[in-house]
């Protein structure tokens, strides 16, 4: 699908008006962003330690590149040095000299430059602001590509070239399975750590729906034990490839943060797809759909997204210490034993109660019944940063 999505992050960058750091996930978009969205009179992509590329494709060595942009910035301009975290530290000093003159954009494809950028000792620190760039907000696809499944796996900017449908993604899972392992690689490599075997299999098992640190640990068997495994976990979250999800339980709920990773993963943990060829009966699209709707509606409705794993509850929204709407979701048609039985479920914990179907709006027996008009409607409401105004589409 050769289309571009835009997204509500793109007001902020062309607000820009002082030294900042855009950061996130490899492969989010961030420099996307930066080129459609802000007017540059310098723009240089560090290659390597030594060297960077114009936007016209010259390698310059970054010495030289340094003192074009002290001259930019020196006459008022802006200018942006993306892959922020392979510039050498020798030069933040250097940078540091110019604070006050002309807008400076470090895009950084790393959460540890934040670190970095922004500790006690940084020469930079009190410089930049921090911007951060994740996946794509649920309602921002699905208000633009108007498919609600479609928009799930299309969240993560790097999958939009080659998928037109969610068949499309499936015929081609052991692809994707290959993509993802490089893309969390490459992620790692820039938060200059190693991906190691326990790395990869707790995202394996978080892909698979193992989200408990205590199962995690029992199957994987690392010394430290539970200890070692929340620590690696927190790790994931940090670097932006793992989302921690609050529990009325007050546990943490995990998974991979991005759907089609996730998926992808999925793929490679139960059926070894990238090392054979075989025909997947089915993947859990059907998680990845309950927690991207379930973000949209939090926001639509103000509130927090939970989980309820005990009670068995798909999205539970909590404003406050309150849950104030619970949702069942589901891809295809709520029957009505199945709504009449989850909204006795989710009325025991919620103060309102609604059923989602991505095929057809449910019967009206909650609070709220969404199908897939509806749910297009909040989006575009959401999208445009409107939140639960009266009512809300029925």
């Amino acid at each position: 699908m050769r289309i571009y999505i835009r997204r509500k992050e793109e007001d902020a960058v062309r607000a820009i008006g002082n030294w900042t750091l855009i950061y996130g996930r490899r492969k989010t978009g961030k420099t996307t962003l930066v080129k459609r969205n802000l007017r540059m009179d310098l723009y240089v992509l560090m290659a390597d330690p030594g060297n960077v590329i114009t936007l016209d494709d010259r390698v310059v060595r970054v010495d030289v590149a340094m003192r074009e942009l002290r001259d930019v910035l020196r006459r008022g301009g802006l200018a942006v040095i993306d892959e922020f975290q392979r510039l050498p530290e020798v030069y933040w000093s250097m940078i540091s000299n110019w604070a006050g003159s002309g807008v400076l954009v470090a895009v950084g494809s790393s959460y540890g430059i934040v670190n970095r950028v922004f500790d006690r000792n940084s020469p930079l620190l009190g410089l930049f602001t921090p911007m951060e760039v994740g996946i794509i907000s649920y309602e921002d696809v699905l208000s633009q590509v108007g498919d609600p499944l479609l928009s799930v796996l299309l969240r993560d900017p790097w999958v939009i070239p080659f998928i037109d449908s969610y068949e499309d993604f499936a015929r081609r899972i052991k692809e994707f399975s290959l993509i993802s392992k490089g893309l969390v690689g490459e992620v790692f490599r820039e938060e200059d750590r190693e991906l190691t075997d326990m790395y990869y299999k707790i995202l394996l098992l978080l892909g698979e729906g193992v989200w408990r640190t205590s199962e995690i640990a029992g199957i994987i068997q690392p010394r430290g034990g539970v200890a070692t495994v929340s620590s690696m976990v927190n790790k994931l979250v940090k670097m932006g490839l793992v989302k921690k999800i609050p529990t009325l339980s007050r546990e943490n709920y995990y998974k991979v943060d991005s759907p089609p990773l996730s998926l992808a993963l999925y793929a490679e943990s139960k059926y070894a797809v990238g090392e054979r060829d075989v025909e997947i009966p089915d993947l859990p699209l059907g998680r990845e759909v309950q927690f991207s709707v379930g973000e949209m509606l939090a926001r639509y409705f103000k509130g927090t997204l939970y989980y309820s794993p005990k009670e068995d509850i798909d999205v539970v929204i909590v404003r406050g210490r309150r849950p104030i709407w619970a949702f069942e979701v589901k891809i295809g048609e709520i029957t009505r034993d199945e709504a009449v039985r989850a909204v006795k479920r989710m009325s025991k914990v919620a103060e309102q109660v609604g059923l989602v179907s991505l095929r057809d709006r449910p019967g009206d027996y909650g609070d709220l019944s969404l199908g897939p008009r509806e749910l297009l409607e909040i989006a575009r409401k959401v999208s445009r940063g409107e939140s639960i105004q009266g009512n809300p589409p029925q």
